[in-house]
């Protein structure tokens, strides 16, 4: 099932752009229902939509009541200034107001759903101070209201998140989190590379965080090259090494991987860490985590945990119209980021990042044709195979999903996915990526598919004269949404409604009665859009 945290957003703005569009809300549902999102979900989308529309609505209003209100104490001011001053401090002064402690805003009691305290201004008071909350479940949340954390028994802290060293590294849990699944707190850290890959002769920042420092005399991280030791850095905890603050047990040190020897392509590292303590001792706490180099390639590997290419898919990232861009490059990366967040927001692909192989193209930022394209990727990425790796190329000006080749697709970075991507397996989304993938595009093309009605073509001149009583009267009904209804009526008389599963093509003989009939065709489609015609044909019999 898709995660709310990352899907919502792009939802709601879909749902936001095309309701301001015209779209029927009616029209809108239907499609993301029709592409496996569940209808309640939708419903509370829509329904949400309507309340903030209403809210903001209503507070225009107010705005403007609150204007014309000001401007009539002005005018009472002017005229009778005294009684104005004595009436409106009586209101402010009131036993009755102070500050609801719920919200952190100076109320009456009346309007206070919680605690009120009376004669206070919320900006005193400790609980309705601003900084960052630690939950329960561990997760830091900036800008919360104290009061507010400590209730829900959350931590609270003065500061912003990012000042502090839980929230700002290793993960995005805190520490108070990992302390409940931590038995033995001397023997385990948490280690973190920060880029996991990059180029030769690059910076890699190295950093380790150690749940208890006591005793420690030092901090190692060793590079491995499979059984082979390529070199150490000491890490530290004092400030001075990129290592956050002093003192706030995260050890870190840049290391410069131009002491690798030379190589060409990709090479992968193991690092570990090594803890002294004081007694002669020595620990490694933690696993090893693996960093990647690059040197006369363009196909930069962007998983954290990378190999093994000839048993994993490979999902390789390129750019297209990139190269007119200001920050191309730098655009570039941050959509790929970005589609990887959505992608990985897929419980079935998160849990399995380590049957993916991840990289980027940084050969160029436009390419020429899809077959050199696919030469480059074979080149450039370990063991490329288009029967099991998929090519996605970002491409600004791509309206929709195109499917290029085998296994490379074209499409917009601002893709959602369809619900039904979740019971697919990797080797399947691969395969047919495009049937997944939803962009804005597609997504206004089905809405106004939806919402297409019938249209109906009549062949006979309206107004014709007969100087008989039958007449060939002929039509055609075309529609987006099959199986439509329709039906015919002549003067009083109304022939049987008929249904049909594609376009009608109707001629029928219809006896006329002296002077003006009136003919009427009515249809309407599965989604319950209709469509009218008239015609009159005049008859003067002898």
């Amino acid at each position: 099932m898709l995660s709310k945290n990352k899907i919502d957003r792009g939802l709601r703005k879909y749902v936001r752009e095309h309701l301001s569009k015209g779209y029927s809300k009616r029209s809108v549902k239907h499609v993301l229902v029709k592409h496996g999102y569940d209808e309640n979900y939708i419903d509370g989308l829509l329904k949400r939509h309507s309340q903030a529309q209403f809210v903001k609505a209503y507070s225009i209003f107010v705005s403007l009541l609150f204007v014309i209100s000001i401007f009539a104490m002005n005018i009472t001011t002017i005229t009778n200034k005294p009684q104005q001053i004595t009436g409106y401090a009586a209101t402010i002064s009131g036993s009755n107001e102070g500050c609801c402690t719920s919200i952190c805003q100076q109320t009456s009691k009346a309007e206070c759903y919680g605690r009120l305290i009376e004669g206070k201004k919320c900006n005193e008071l400790e609980e309705c101070s601003v900084g960052c909350c630690i939950d329960k479940e561990g997760y830091c949340l900036t800008n919360y209201l104290s009061g507010n954390c400590i209730s829900s028994y959350g931590t609270n802290i003065n500061r912003d998140c990012s000042d502090i060293v839980f929230c700002r590294n290793i993960t995005d849990k805190s520490y108070i989190a990992r302390l409940y699944s931590i038995k033995d707190k001397k023997d385990t850290g948490a280690l973190a590379l920060n880029p996991a890959s990059d180029y030769y002769k690059s910076s890699f920042n190295i950093r380790h965080f150690l749940y208890d420092k006591t005793d420690v005399i030092s901090v190692i991280a060793e590079l491995r090259d499979g059984a082979q030791g390529i070199d150490s850095i000491a890490l530290y905890d004092d400030g001075s090494h990129n290592d956050g603050a002093a003192n706030d047990n995260l050890y870190a040190n840049n290391w410069d991987s131009s002491k690798v020897g030379y190589f060409e392509g990709v090479k992968r590292l193991d690092v570990s860490i090594v803890v002294k303590y004081a007694d002669g001792t020595q620990k490694s706490p933690g696993k090893s985590q693996a960093l990647v180099l690059l040197n006369k390639n363009k196909c930069l590997p962007i998983s954290a945990d990378w190999g093994n290419a000839n048993e994993k898919h490979g999902l390789i990232f390129a750019a297209q119209n990139y190269d007119a861009l200001d920050n191309g490059q730098q655009k570039f990366e941050i959509d790929v980021q970005n589609f990887l967040n959505l992608f990985f927001s897929i419980d079935k692909f998160s849990g399995n990042k380590n049957s993916l192989n991840i990289y980027r193209l940084e050969q160029s930022l436009s390419y020429a044709n899809i077959p050199t394209l696919a030469n480059f990727a074979a080149k450039s990425c370990p063991s490329y195979s288009n029967s099991k790796d998929l090519v996605i190329l970002l491409d600004n000006n791509e309206q929709y999903c195109v499917k290029e080749s085998i296994r490379i697709a074209r499409v917009n970075p601002q893709v959602l996915f369809y619900n039904n991507i979740s019971n697919a397996e990797i080797g399947n989304v691969f395969a047919d990526f495009c049937d997944y993938a939803l962009t804005p595009k597609k997504l206004a093309d089905e809405i106004i598919t939806f919402a297409t009605p019938p249209k109906i073509i009549v062949y006979t001149p309206d107004n014709s004269t007969y100087n008989n009583s039958i007449a060939n009267f002929s039509f055609s009904i075309s529609a987006a949404n099959y199986p439509i209804n329709y039906s015919l009526s002549i003067g009083n008389l109304s022939l049987p409604s008929r249904i049909s599963t594609h376009e009608v093509n109707e001629s029928l003989a219809i006896a006329l009665a002296n002077g003006t009939n009136f003919i009427f065709i009515k249809t309407i489609d599965k989604n319950r859009n209709k469509a009218f015609a008239q015609i009159l044909l005049n008859a003067t019999i002898q």
